[in-house]
């Protein structure tokens, strides 16, 4: 039995950190609103350091997000289905705003099929060795990071092309076969992040094979509450949810 299934423990410096990635979210959102959306300065986003910022934040919240599914015992089905209500829903409502900002397949969309994903296929993964199932997901994830742009390879060392045919199909899109001409606000496909996903998954195993989560020095500093970002944390899906219309609402006024 889990150590979580035992202690109903929560670590509350998961969630400080959660909401620290969430607020880089915000900022994020309100910048690339500001300078791509309002002021056409589209060229931000291919700023190197503007790269740096956002892949640490997708990064942090899909590996996060993964290394906690292990502590949900109870409500993993509940969950996925949340998140990927959510992520139709925004899906609905930024379409009907228009083409420029209309999000499919974006993250919701991602975490509540990566959840659902996993229930059944970590029946297969619990059986293997966590530190296996870690380093094979880790490389995995490097290895298609490239996928929608047609090649594998070592992240963004692009080594094989993939076939054409793949990206012709619509329905292969989400699974990161990028069809030409299909356009997202916000696209984050299976592939490469589902295994990131699952790496999280994983390295919680391999903490929890190990004993980490019972160790005395580690439960003083993973249970303190810190003031603002444990609740952001906690309460993350609504922050995603409400903070771009705010920023657009912001943004709107001072334009």
């Amino acid at each position: 039995m889990d150590f979580m299934e035992k202690t109903r423990q929560r670590f509350h410096l998961l969630d400080a950190y959660r909401g620290f990635v969430v607020l880089n979210m915000i900022a994020y959102h309100f910048c690339y609103d500001y300078f791509v959306l309002f002021s056409g300065e589209g060229n931000w986003i291919f700023n190197k350091n503007v790269y740096i910022w956002e892949q640490y934040i997708c990064i942090s919240f899909i590996f996060l997000s993964g290394f906690v599914w292990n502590f949900n015992t109870n409500h993993k089905l509940k969950r996925g289905l949340i998140v990927s209500f959510f992520g139709v829903l925004i899906t609905l409502v930024t379409a009907s705003l228009g083409p420029d900002i209309a999000i499919y397949y974006g993250v919701l969309f991602l975490l509540g099929a990566s959840m659902l994903i996993l229930i059944p296929l970590s029946k297969w993964l619990d059986k293997l060795p966590s530190v296996g199932v870690f380093l094979v997901a880790l490389f995995m994830y490097l290895f298609t990071f490239s996928i929608p742009a047609r090649h594998v390879g070592l992240h963004r060392l692009r080594l094989i092309k993939m076939p054409d045919y793949l990206y012709e199909h619509q329905f292969l899109v989400p699974v990161g076969f990028l069809k030409e001409g299909f356009v997202s606000a916000d696209y984050f496909p299976i592939m490469p992040w589902f295994f990131l996903f699952v790496a999280g998954y994983a390295f919680n195993r391999v903490l929890n094979d190990r004993g980490f989560f019972e160790r005395e020095e580690f439960l003083k500093t993973a249970t303190i509450k810190v003031p603002i970002l444990d609740f952001i944390g906690k309460h993350s899906l609504f922050f995603y949810i409400i903070h771009q219309p705010i920023c657009m609402g912001i943004l709107t006024i001072i334009f």
